[in-house]
């Protein structure tokens, strides 16, 4: 999504959710395991009604090691992983200190300049705009004067894509097709698994991966269908 618009913003001043993928992601769970395994950072326990950017990580255990010792044992035989393991890492270390969304949006931009994707990047709390929802959505795109809005399909569970329409804001959804890429150890094809973590990508790919990541582009106007 980053790659396909001209401003993303990141959503940091919402609820934290523990039960969505703020704070956590997927790998295959080992080398050439046909299941997946999940990655959680810790909130600390009086942050979790936080909101995103205040919601603080809890380092009471060394959760940092815990991870990158599993993305070792999974990818520490793939092509790039000598070129990205340590970079991410020291972002963990260093931007653990502070909110989830601190650390999120700090791998994000490491990710994106390694990819080549030169979006521009903002924070909704720089924004100072208010409203809920889909209000708050409108708001947005009417603070950096936006005439397309580019959604989630989750998004468009909720929002009605009239709501910006009237607005003279076109509401499109994504409706990303996940593509398959070959995922190998030991020179072996593995089953492929979907919707793993952009390093599972980034780690046999390396620079190669924006191209497969735009395979799976599609759009869809609500507005225009059926």
């Amino acid at each position: 999504m980053i790659d396909r618009v001209d401003v993303f913003v990141f959503l940091d001043d919402v609820q934290f959710n523990k039960r969505e993928w703020q704070n956590r992601n997927r790998i295959r769970k080992t080398s050439n395991s046909n299941d997946t395994k999940w990655l959680t950072v810790p909130i600390q326990k009086d942050a979790q009604r936080a909101l995103i950017k205040d919601a603080l990580v809890s380092n009471e255990r060394n959760w940092i090691r815990e991870h990158f010792q599993s993305i070792y044992h999974t990818y520490g035989k793939t092509s790039f992983f000598n070129k990205y393991s340590s970079p991410l890492k020291e972002i963990a270390e260093k931007d653990s200190r502070g909110s989830i969304g601190q650390l999120n949006i700090a791998l994000i931009r490491f990710i994106c300049k390694e990819l080549g994707i030169n979006t521009r990047l903002l924070k909704s709390s720089s924004l100072n705009v208010k409203g809920k929802k889909e209000e708050k959505l409108l708001n947005i795109c009417k603070a950096i004067g936006v005439d397309m809005y580019l959604a989630n399909n989750a998004t468009g569970g909720y929002v009605n894509a009239n709501f910006f329409n009237k607005e003279g804001i076109q509401f499109v959804l994504q409706n990303y097709n996940h593509p398959e890429y070959e995922q190998i150890y030991k020179k072996k094809i593995l089953p492929f698994l979907s919707h793993l973590s952009i390093i599972d990508l980034l780690f046999n790919y390396g620079p190669d991966s924006l191209n497969i990541i735009r395979r799976g582009r599609t759009l869809y106007n609500p507005l225009s269908s059926p």
